[in-house]
């Protein structure tokens, strides 16, 4: 059997610093080994002094119990951090976005944005201090089977972690819509479907029998973000997960504009769920 690891990259720089705790964090609580990997271009690799690099890899990790390794793939970041998540053993890659502004919006940065389209495995980007371990998982869905393959593949990540799922609904040309009664029928639909798609969910993944769900009036972000703030007292013990494939605002190439947008926006942690393999 297969002894999975979970990827973190660095560059040396403060803003991993948050990705790499919160990788240690999940490494202690799985009994995972960490994989911490440094990208080094083809001429710093000729001229490399890997008794200096491994130094500062282990000042990275600190103090650790944790069964730990380094690595160091050829070429630029993006493309090394990406290659490198494709082993065999790996089962997760956490990242970090590039920086933060003075507003406390997010910028995941050249890297991230491709390793996301170019890795097949889940990524989990760190966007808070892990003060706490992922206690709730809010997911979003649009009822389609990436969404449901999304979901039950972070439940299984995350067995301690109540999951809640939310839909976000609107009426369809509301400008129009001046009735109260049109709200009225396309919430109750909207509501069927969820009681349907509940019900798949548990019939699928059984420990998914508790899980809580709800509808939101208006866009993704304010249902998910209301719904978060209703059920985590500290941001760190949320994580926000996301497929990137799907019906309505999930169907584009990889990485929809959709996911795109709420992978800047949402302040939450985020787990990225690439959904190739799903199946209805």
């Amino acid at each position: 059997m297969l002894n999975t690891k979970i990827l973190v990259a660095t560059d040396f720089s403060s803003r991993a610093d948050r990705a790499i705790d919160r990788a240690l964090a999940l490494c202690a609580r799985t009994g995972k080994a960490l994989r911490l990997v440094h990208a080094l271009d083809f001429m710093d690799a000729e001229n490399a002094d890997w008794a200096s690099l491994d130094k500062r890899m282990r000042e990275c990790v600190g103090d650790t119990e944790c069964d730990v390794e380094f690595a160091y793939p050829e070429g630029s970041p993006p493309h090394a951090i990406a290659s490198a998540s494709k082993a065999d053993d790996v089962e997760l890659l956490v990242v970090g976005p590039a920086r933060y502004n003075s507003l406390g919006d997010f910028f995941l940065g050249t890297a991230v944005d491709y390793v996301l389209r170019n890795t097949k495995k889940p990524v989990l980007v760190v966007k808070q201090r892990p003060r706490s371990s992922y206690r709730h998982i809010i997911a979003g869905t649009d009822f389609s089977a990436d969404s449901k393959y999304a979901i039950i593949t972070a439940a299984r990540m995350f067995p301690d972690a109540q999951v809640h799922v939310v839909h976000a609904w609107h009426v369809p040309f509301e400008g129009f819509q001046r009735d109260s009664y049109v709200a009225e029928e396309v919430e109750a639909h909207e509501q069927k479907a969820m009681e349907t798609f509940m019900t798949a969910l548990a019939e699928a993944e059984p420990s998914l029998s508790n899980a809580t769900s709800a509808l939101g009036r208006g866009g993704t972000h304010k249902t998910i973000t209301r719904e978060f703030e209703k059920r985590c007292d500290l941001a760190s013990e949320g994580l926000v997960v996301l497929g990137s494939h799907g019906q309505s605002g999930f169907r584009q190439a990889t990485l929809g504009s959709v996911t795109s947008d709420l992978l800047r926006s949402l302040k939450p942690d985020i787990l990225v769920i690439n959904t190739d393999n799903a199946t209805s």
